[in-house]
């Protein structure tokens, strides 16, 4: 995991960073990607303080063993409801894309089955295309940012800020490409095959 608090820029470090690359920004997925498992999670909180609150209180069963197994049943849907939602959180802190000065890295992890790296040279990248979708992404301001390059392409989607984020990844590819000695083929001479020739 990326953290840029109290770090020098420079002295910044993660996973895949070249020694020469200076950090620039990072992000996470926008925080609505939560809101459909926090959904979940309330809604499975009331199911069970719904079956505890009949079973134990409107109807209270008279077997001390068909309680223990109640409780039981339901204690165990508790715990799993809430692991569910820490992994959910776990995979989101794990998610980020970090912005330096010659390349944009998409790490995703998972706690154990996911390892997930792809980079991508900002002087490389030929197009960069921004989207939103809908009236939820532009209230809230999020959306995709697609990335090509010659055979690459990198898709992130619920960039947060994404207007923002893609005015400044614009800036930084010129800049990368500046650096690069980058020629568009507009720039380039124009030369005469047959006078090459004489």
């Amino acid at each position: 995991m990326v953290i840029a608090r109290g770090v020098p820029l420079k002295e910044l470090d993660f996973q895949g960073k070249d020694p020469e690359e200076d950090f620039q920004f990072q992000f996470h997925q926008h925080w609505i990607r939560l809101l459909w498992p926090f959904i979940k999670l309330l809604g499975w909180n009331a199911i069970i303080v719904g079956i505890a609150y009949s079973v134990f209180m409107l109807a209270p069963a008279s077997d001390d063993v068909t309680r223990r197994i109640v409780l039981a049943f339901l204690t165990t849907f508790f715990v799993l409801a809430h692991l569910e939602f820490l992994k959910r959180i776990y995979t989101y802190l794990l998610y980020v894309i970090v912005v330096t000065d010659k390349k944009i890295h998409r790490i995703k992890k998972t706690l154990v089955l996911t390892n997930d790296h792809l980079s991508i040279d900002l002087w490389m990248v030929q197009d960069i295309e921004k989207s939103q979708e809908g009236l939820l992404q532009n209230l809230l301001g999020f959306g995709s940012i697609i990335l090509e390059a010659q055979e690459t392409v990198m898709r992130l989607h619920f960039v947060p800020a994404v207007s923002k984020k893609y005015e400044q990844i614009l800036k930084l590819r010129e800049r990368a490409r500046k650096s690069m000695g980058y020629l568009r083929a507009t720039e380039l001479p124009q030369t005469n095959v047959f006078q090459a020739n004489e």
